[in-house]
C-alpha cells in the first residue's frame, strides 16, 4: 500500500512539473505574438503617413529644379514642367562654350590683362583660333556651365581692371590740370626777370671758380701727401701679408704632417672587458634570478645584461640575458629573457654580468659616427640614444670626453675612413666599437 501511494505522488508530481512547463511555455508564445503584433501595428501607422510624405517631397523638388533652371532661361517641359528640353540644353551649352571658351573671343577678352594698356597684345592668328575652336569641340574640357564659370569671371575681372584704369587715368589728368593751374601765378611773368637770375647765378659760378683755383695748390699738396702716406702704408701691407703667408704656410705643412700620421694610426678597437657583478640564485624554471648590485650603482629597472663567463684571451663567452625588473639598494631581481643554449651551457651562480653603456661610477658617454639611419641594423641613431638615456648614460659629440665611439655603418660610397668624426676619433684615439655589436645590450 505504502508503495502504490509513493508511485502516485511520483505520477502526481511529474504531472505538475508538465504544466507548469506548458503554461510557461504558453506564456512566452504569447509575449512574443503580442510584442510582434504591435512591431506590425507601429509599421502600419508609419506606412500610412508615407504617402502624404512622398507628395509633399515631391513637391518641394519640382520647386528646387524650377528654382535652380531659372538662371538658364529654357522653359522646361514634361509632368509638372520639370524637365529641361534635351536640344535646348545642347544648344545653350553650345553658345555658352563659343561666348566664353573660343579663340576670337579670348583675343577680345583675354584672360590676363596687360599691365602696360598701351603696349601690343599677343592675339592668337587666325590659324591658332580654328585648332583652338576644333579641340575644343573634340574635348570634354569647359563642357559643363560650372567649368564656364572661371572664363565668365575673368571677362568680368577683365572689364573692372580697365575700368579701373581708366579711372587712374582721369584722376591723374585732374591732378595735372589742377597742378599746372596752381603753378601758372609762379611762371615769371617778364623775360628779364629770369636773365638777371641767370646772370646772378653765372656771377656765382664765377665767384666759386676763384676760390676754387686759390685753393688748387694747397689741395694738391695735401694729395700729394696722402698719396705718399698711403703708399708707404700699402708697403707695411705687403710686408705683413708675406709674414702671414709664411706663418699660414708653416701651419698648413704641421696639417699635412698631422694628418699623415692620422693615415698611420692604428684603430683603437673598443673590447668589453668589464664586469659589472654576478648571478646569485638562478630559478631557471621560472625565468628569475637575482643579482649582487642594485640601485646603490646606479641600477634602474628595465636595464639590460648580457651573462656569461670568461672564454679563450679574456674574451666574454656569453650564455644569455636578463632585464632588471625590482631594483633594491644592495641587488635586484632580474628577468632570464633569453638563454641561448639552455642544456648545454644554462645559467648558474656566479655568472658574470656585462653591459658596456652602463657604469657603476657613473654615466658612460659615447658618441655615434656614420649613418643616422643604417640600414642594416636594428635601431636608428635616436632610437639609440633615447634607449641610452634611459638607463642614465649620455651621447654626446666626438670629443677627448667621450669613453667609446660607436660606428653604425658606411655607404658603398663612402667608406668609414671618409666621416670626418672617424678621423677625429683616430687622431684622438678613442677607441671605436661596432654597433651591432653594443645594440645587443639594449634589448628589442
Amino acid at each position: 500500500m505504502t508503495h502504490l501511494r509513493r508511485r502516485d505522488a511520483g505520477i502526481s508530481m511529474v504531472l505538475v512539473v508538465v504544466l507548469i512547463l506548458l503554461t510557461l511555455i504558453l506564456g512566452v508564445a504569447a509575449t512574443i505574438l503580442w510584442a510582434d503584433f504591435k512591431e506590425k501595428e507601429r509599421l502600419a501607422v508609419i506606412l500610412r503617413k508615407l504617402p502624404d510624405q512622398y507628395v509633399q517631397q515631391e513637391s518641394i523638388l519640382r520647386q528646387e529644379m524650377k528654382a535652380m533652371n531659372q538662371p538658364l532661361g529654357i522653359p522646361m517641359e514634361g509632368d509638372g514642367g520639370i524637365n529641361l528640353p534635351l536640344t535646348a540644353q545642347v544648344a545653350l551649352m553650345k553658345a555658352q562654350r563659343a561666348e566664353y571658351w573660343s579663340g576670337a573671343k579670348l583675343n577680345q577678352y583675354p584672360l590676363v590683362p596687360n599691365v602696360d594698356p598701351n603696349a601690343p597684345r599677343k592675339d592668337l592668328t587666325a590659324d591658332q583660333i580654328k585648332a583652338f575652336d576644333s579641340a575644343r569641340d573634340e574635348s570634354e574640357f569647359m563642357s559643363t556651365l560650372q567649368e564656364l564659370v572661371g572664363p565668365a569671371a575673368a571677362r568680368s575681372f577683365h572689364h573692372w581692371i580697365r575700368m579701373k584704369q581708366l579711372e587712374i587715368d582721369l584722376d591723374v589728368a585732374k591732378m595735372q590740370a589742377a597742378n599746372r593751374v596752381a603753378i601758372a601765378p609762379e611762371y615769371p611773368k617778364r623775360p628779364t626777370e629770369m636773365r638777371d637770375q641767370l646772370i646772378k647765378a653765372i656771377q656765382g659760378v664765377a665767384t666759386e671758380r676763384t676760390a676754387e683755383d686759390a685753393q688748387y695748390n694747397t689741395r694738391k699738396t695735401k694729395f700729394t701727401e696722402d698719396r705718399a702716406k698711403a703708399e708707404m702704408e700699402i708697403q707695411v701691407e705687403i710686408e705683413k701679408y708675406a709674414v702671414d703667408e709664411i706663418k699660414i704656410n708653416n701651419e698648413i705643412r704641421e696639417l699635412k704632417r698631422q694628418l699623415e700620421e692620422l693615415k698611420v694610426k692604428e684603430v683603437i678597437t673598443h673590447n668589453i672587458t668589464f664586469v659589472h657583478g654576478k648571478i646569485l640564485n638562478p630559478d631557471i624554471p621560472n625565468k628569475t634570478a637575482f643579482i649582487d648590485i642594485g640601485a646603490r650603482e646606479r641600477v634602474v629597472p628595465g636595464l639590460k645584461f648580457l651573462v656569461g663567463r670568461r672564454g679563450v684571451q679574456g674574451k666574454f663567452d656569453y650564455k644569455g640575458k636578463v632585464e632588471v625588473k625590482k631594483a633594491w639598494m644592495t641587488y635586484c631581481e632580474v628577468s632570464i629573457i633569453e638563454v641561448y643554449t639552455p642544456k648545454e651551457r644554462p645559467i648558474v651562480e656566479g655568472d658574470l654580468l656585462v653591459n658596456p653603456l652602463f657604469s657603476k661610477d657613473g654615466p658612460v658617454v659615447v658618441a655615434f659616427v656614420g649613418e643616422e639611419r643604417p640600414v642594416r641594423l636594428r635601431y636608428s641613431v635616436d632610437e639609440a640614444t633615447r634607449r641610452i638615456q634611459e638607463i642614465g648614460s649620455e651621447v654626446r659629440k666626438v670629443g677627448l670626453d667621450v669613453d667609446y665611439v660607436i660606428f653604425t655603418e658606411g655607404t658603398s660610397s663612402k667608406p668609414r675612413e671618409s666621416y670626418e668624426d672617424f678621423k677625429k676619433s683616430v687622431f684622438l684615439e678613442i677607441p671605436i666599437a661596432e654597433a651591432a655589436e653594443i645594440f645587443r645590450f639594449l634589448g628589442d
